[in-house]
Parts: structure tokens; sequence; C-alpha cells
């Protein structure tokens, strides 16, 4: 109350309270006319619905695209795998093969 009663003999007139300003200019308030609260999240919220709809479809692709390529690179390493055992197993044939003639030539 005691407060009250101070503040209204010390509050300056309406002639004295700032107007508002152009765009372009700043005025001596403490806040600034454009990082208004409702506006900014308002903007931001919007922005970000605008995403939010090719968020779900972009992430489907990517993580479809991801495990496309694991599943053709592990079948390509699992192909190349097989071909490299299979000319190593022709590889030690043909050196059994070898072994063989050479040790029937020396009996």
């Amino acid at each position: 109350m005691l407060f009250r009663s101070v503040a209204q003999r010390f509050s300056a007139p309406s002639s004295f309270l700032p107007r508002s300003a152009p765009s372009g200019r700043r005025t001596l308030t403490s806040t600034r006319p454009g990082f208004n609260a409702s506006k900014g999240s308002n903007a931001y919220r919007e922005g970000l619905a605008q995403y939010k709809t090719f968020a779900s479809p972009f992430a489907k692709v990517f993580l479809g695209a991801i495990f496309t390529y694991q599943v053709i690179y592990w079948t390509w390493l699992k192909l190349e795998m097989d071909e490299s055992k299979f000319e190593k197993n022709q590889e030690v044939a043909t050196l059994e093969k070898n072994a063989r003639e050479l040790t029937n030539a020396q009996k």
C-alpha cells in the first residue's frame, strides 16, 4: 500500500511516456519492439511446422538408404569372400596335385 502511493506520486505524466517509434528507430525503453515473445515463438513454430512435415519422410528415406547400402555391402563382402575361398581352394588343389606328381616321379 505504501509503495503504491509513493509510486503514484512519482509516476511520469503521460506526456513523458515514450511513443511507439517507427520500425527502424529505437526508443529509450528497455524492451525491444522487434523481439516480441509471442511473435517470435509463433514464427519459430510455423517454420518448425514446415520442416516437421518433411522430417518423417526424410528420416524414412535416409534410414532406408543406409539399410540398403549395408545389405548390398554385406552381400558384396560375402561374395568376395566366397570367391577368394574358391580361388584358394583351387590353388591348394593344384599344389596338392603337383606334390603328388612329384612324389610319384621320385618313386
